[in-house]
Formats: C-alpha cells, structure tokens, sequence
C-alpha cells in the first residue's frame, strides 16, 4: 500500500507582494513566496529562478513595493494571490465566478437575439490604486477579515496612494490586521524586536523567514511537555497526555499554562460572542491572564508534532548560538568562575537550573552542514525543484506593461 506523506509544519513565513519596475512604474507583478530575500534577486536576474514575466531587461530591476504576510499555510498565500491577480474572477470580491460549473445562460447569451456573446476581451491594464482597491477590498472581505494579516510597506508614495484610496471609500479595516510602514522612507526604526511581528524592519533583507522568533518558545514546550505528570488543562482541570492529545502552551515565557486544543480554542471562540467564527485570532491566558495569539500558538504546536527533526535542530542551533556568544563574553570579561553554590540534596532543580544542552540527550540527526549552507545561501541559488515547489509563478500573473 502507498504511504501517504507526512503533513508539514506550518511554514515559518509565507507572503504575497507587490513588485513594480524601477524603470516603469506602470509595470506591476502580484507573487507569493516563503522567502522575499532570495525571490527577488531572482525577479532581477541576479540569481536563477525568476517568473519569465519578470526577466525583461528594460524593466528591471524590480521593487518590493509592499508584502502582506501572516499567512499560515502555502495554500492560504496562495489562495489570497489567486484572488489579488484576478479580482474579476474571484468570488471573494463579489463578482461573479467564471469557474461556475453552471453558469446562467442568460450571462452567455444575448437577451434580444439570443445569439452567443461574444468572448470577453483580455482584462484591461491595471493600474496601481486599482491593485490597492482590490487589495483593500480583499482585507475586508469575509473569507480574509479574519486571518492574522499584516500589510507591509516598503515605498512612500505607494503607501500614500493607499492611504488616499482608504480615506475616500472609508476603509476600516478589522483590528487583527495591521498595517506596518517599513523601508527607508518610511519607518524611524532600523530594527524589529525579536517578539514584535509588527516593528518595522527597515528593508526586505532583514525580514525574519525562519522560526527564530519562536525558539524560545518551543525550548519551552518541548521540555515542559517532556514530563508532563504534574500537568493539567487551565480549562478543563483535567491530567493532560501530549503522546495521545494535542496539547497548547502558552507563549508567555514566566507562565507554564497547558491546555487541551480543543478546550482553549472552544474558550476563546465563545469569548468572541460570534457564533460564526471558526477559528479565533487571540485571547486571554486561562493561567497568566495575557492575550495570546491563536497563530502563534498553532505555528509551535504543530512544528512540535509535525516536524520533531526540524524542532531538535532549531533547538541544537540555538545551543551552539548561545555558546558562540558566551565564548565571546569570556574573552572580554574573562573566565567564569568555577566556584558552584552548594544545594540541598532534597530540592529540586528547576526548569532554570538546566543548561543549554539539556535536550542533547535525545538522538539528533547530524546538522554538520548546516553551517556551510548558511555561508552559501546569498550566492547559490536554490535547486529549480524547490523554486517550483516554494514559489508561484502563474502564467497569466498580474503584470503590467
């Protein structure tokens, strides 16, 4: 019998963006992709892998105007791009659907005749604020209001036309998403904090594609869940297995809250008093009372279930990182020293008492080049495989000449 294969974590990024020619402004792509810092080199022939509809001379190079990301699966960023690229077409605009099986005649046919119509002619250039308004229209419809969505602008004047188009039609858009004004133009911070998803990070090359930003967190989980005896569920009072159940931590680093899915993700959504919702976006902490959000907690959820290999080596990474930095320290304020404050034979050691390595006991798959790849990730372009897998390059994408 054919195995079937295993699900994949949630992607640690994923975006939808907005390019323009530098040289033409009128120039316009719609994309996605988990990696903006390699995909657009490769728009500009820098490095192989770049859509054909990007790889004219006399539009490049390419801008990343803009990037709306937050989105947790490859799917769902594809989906959202799909609808960008052909608003006419998609139902999440209001039109009508041309891939309806079952189109009315009347649509095809004309009402004094009763001849066929005519096909439609190809779809007029877009322009950008049209490309905004479908933008915006698609923020507010009800399949992506509630996605955890930000909206990332890397160029002034694109952002001002946004905010012109937003002011004219009135478009609030809802609380969970975010609009974040980022580039050189734009943001005063030079840097994102490591917690902040929503700080400005001064250009696409600093943005943060891999699990970094929940390494801390996952440290976390995974040992807390290692001997989960004295656990229980903040909700329903009962033990907790996470071998046979699938088992939330909260995010917070001081709170040690654990909780069964289904009993959070059921609190949360009645909080909302919105019997509609299928998923919540955040809620309150049953154990240390802050709000969490539901995203982030389903990211470390499933790389915890779905891929323990990648988990192991975020966590060995970390370790080697932390001994790199303190190796450093040593050099300038000199050895640690070696006196060790004795303890009672009868007291426990705590979570704080175990060093880096803790987890080295398990068995981890050698990461020896990992190193080597990283030396190598600015100059070597990725194998085709993974551009077709990772990357959408539709034939009939957005562009405009």
């Amino acid at each position: 019998m054919e195995e079937f294969e295993k699900p994949k974590p949630i992607p640690a990024y994923y975006c939808c963006y907005l390019l323009r020619s530098t040289v033409r402004h009128a120039s316009l792509y719609i994309g996605s992709t988990p990696n903006p810092i390699r995909r657009l080199p490769q728009h500009n022939g820098v490095a192989k892998g770049g859509a054909k509809r990007t790889a004219r001379d006399k539009l490049r190079p390419w801008e990343m105007t803009l990037v709306v990301e937050g989105f947790t699966s490859r799917v769902g960023a594809l989906q959202f791009e799909w609808a960008w690229q052909h608003p006419e077409r998609s139902r999440h605009l209001g039109s009508e659907d041309d891939l309806d099986p079952k189109p009315r005649a009347k649509a095809n046919t004309n009402a004094k005749t009763g001849k066929p119509k005519p096909k439609p002619k190809a779809r007029a250039r877009r322009s950008l604020v049209a490309h905004l308004e479908d933008l915006l229209s698609l923020l507010r419809s009800s399949h992506f209001s509630s996605w955890p969505l930000r909206v990332r602008f890397f160029c002034a004047d694109v952002y001002r036309a946004w905010r012109a188009w937003n002011d004219r039609v009135d478009g609030h858009l809802p609380p969970n998403i975010k609009v974040v004004l980022d580039g050189d133009n734009l943001a005063t911070v030079p840097t994102a904090k490591k917690d902040d998803e929503n700080a400005p990070v001064g250009s696409i090359n600093n943005l943060s594609i891999d699990y970094t930003r929940i390494e801390d967190y996952l440290e976390k989980s995974m040992f807390m869940l290692e001997d989960p005896e004295d656990l229980q569920c903040t909700v329903c009072k009962t033990s907790i297995s996470p071998d046979q159940e699938q088992i939330v931590v909260c995010p917070h680093p001081n709170c040690r809250g654990t909780s069964h899915l289904l009993c959070l993700s059921t609190k949360f959504l009645d909080a909302t008093h919105k019997p509609d919702l299928l998923m919540p976006t955040q809620g309150i902490c049953p154990s240390c009372g802050n709000t969490v959000q539901w995203v982030t907690m389903m990211r470390e959820l499933n790389l915890r279930n779905r891929g323990e290999k990648e988990a192991r080596t975020i966590l060995k990474k970390k370790e080697k990182r932390a001994r790199k930095e303190s190796a450093v320290v040593e050099t300038f304020s000199g050895p640690r020293s070696s006196t060790i404050e004795p303890r009672s034979l009868s007291e426990e050691p705590s979570q704080d008492d175990l060093g880096p390595n803790w987890f080295e006991e398990v068995d981890i798959d050698s990461d020896s080049d990992f190193e080597g790849r990283q030396k190598n990730r600015s100059t070597r372009p990725p194998s085709r495989l993974e551009i077709v897998i990772e990357d959408s390059d539709w034939d009939d994408a957005e562009l405009i000449e």
